[in-house]
């Protein structure tokens, strides 16, 4: 049942298991842990964090040992992955099905980000109200670093801004042409390995997480879907995630990053198209955006959306960004808008099996 916030007060009853696949990432390990613990704060329920840290040769390790968290209990582990295994899939994997170990109940959970993102203070809390309201996964949305994206270099934070710009443009038209009574508009359609939330209900249901070499994030969620999950994916559940242009997993987030910032201007974005065949899905070579089109997309893409909302009875409804009712303490908001502000608004774009995947005779003690 949904929390009133003029007359509930708002009491987790979920366990909740927060699963990270990590590797070499000591740069992000304090804040990433830093940002978890807040999260676990503002939730007041039992968090549990469980990292799978495979073949780190960095000081993931000796950081991961030193952390003391105030708010959730942390486990992790050191493992070896057989070279046939080694990526995205598994590593996800494992890291879901070593959290979900530390639950129970069917409505406990599960939960997982990257180790290079930080969730916001109210991460947990506001995915657990948009499970209550009966949601067997949600997918939080995730927004790629102001200061990150500046570090860059001011063309290549313009092409990036340009790029968010266009997918925000195509997912209200996408929600437009698609209205799911089971979603309604504000929403996104961004599902990706920063933000991953289900129930155990599910993951059990769904026999666990696929284990593709890329896109395992894709995968899970579309697992979901065939085994009649109904998944959320709400603008108030926001993490911020690195936007790095040398990352772990080939054919990931910071390639696609990499080719976008450095590339002429006439050359094929990666995985942008024209605004028909984003919407019908129907893309072609033919179909994908350059720099020197894409500003002519994003103009057909505003006619549409003028068109939209001239309509008497349009799709979807235009409203401000519906925050879930929760009641929370002046803290755990001010934290929120400092951290939202800071990041801004610009979202990260699409990240595009074996008997065991661990070598038993490389695992780090």
């Amino acid at each position: 049942m949904r929390p009133n916030v003029e007359t509930d007060t708002f009491a987790p009853r979920r366990s909740v298991a927060v699963a990270i696949p990590l590797k070499n990432e000591a740069a992000h390990i304090p804040s990433m842990l830093a940002a978890l613990d807040e999260a676990a704060k503002c939730y007041g329920g039992a968090v549990a964090v469980v990292i799978v840290a495979n073949d780190c040769s960095d000081a993931s390790l000796d950081l991961l040992d030193a952390y003391r968290p105030r708010h959730f209990e942390l486990e992790w582990r050191a493992v070896s992955m057989l070279p046939g295994a080694q990526h995205a899939g598994w590593a996800r994997r494992l890291a879901l099905d070593a959290a979900a170990e530390q639950l129970n109940e069917r409505h406990d959970l599960l939960l997982s980000t990257d180790a290079d993102t930080l969730v916001s203070p109210q991460w947990i809390k506001r995915i657990a109200a948009h499970v209550d309201q009966g949601y067997d996964a949600v997918a939080g949305q995730a927004l790629t670093r102001r200061e990150e994206r500046l570090a860059l270099g001011i063309k290549a934070k313009q092409r990036l801004d340009e790029i968010g710009r266009y997918y925000t443009a195509l997912a209200f038209l996408q929600a437009a042409a698609e209205p799911n009574p089971d979603e309604a508009w504000p929403r996104h359609f961004y599902e990706g390995g920063a933000s991953i939330a289900l129930t155990l209900d599910i993951y059990r249901r769904i026999g666990g997480a696929p284990t593709p070499p890329l896109a395992e994030d894709k995968a899970l969620f579309e697992r979901i879907r065939l085994h009649g999950g109904r998944i959320r994916h709400p603008v108030d559940v926001r993490v911020f995630t690195s936007c790095r242009i040398q990352g772990r997993a080939p054919g990931g987030m910071a390639d696609a990053v990499a080719l976008w910032i450095g590339q002429p201007d006439d050359a094929p974005l990666h995985e942008i198209y024209g605004v028909k065949a984003s919407l019908t899905g129907d893309a072609t070579n033919a179909d994908q955006l350059c720099f020197q089109t894409l500003p002519l997309a994003q103009a057909e893409a505003q006619r549409r959306i003028r068109r939209v909302r001239q309509r008497s009875h349009p799709l979807p409804q235009i409203e401000p960004v519906m925050i879930m009712p929760l009641r929370v303490d002046g803290a755990d908001r001010l934290a929120e808008r400092v951290l939202e502000e800071r990041h801004s608004f610009v979202s990260s774009q699409r990240i595009v099996g074996l008997p065991s995947p661990v070598n038993q005779q490389e695992v780090a003690a």
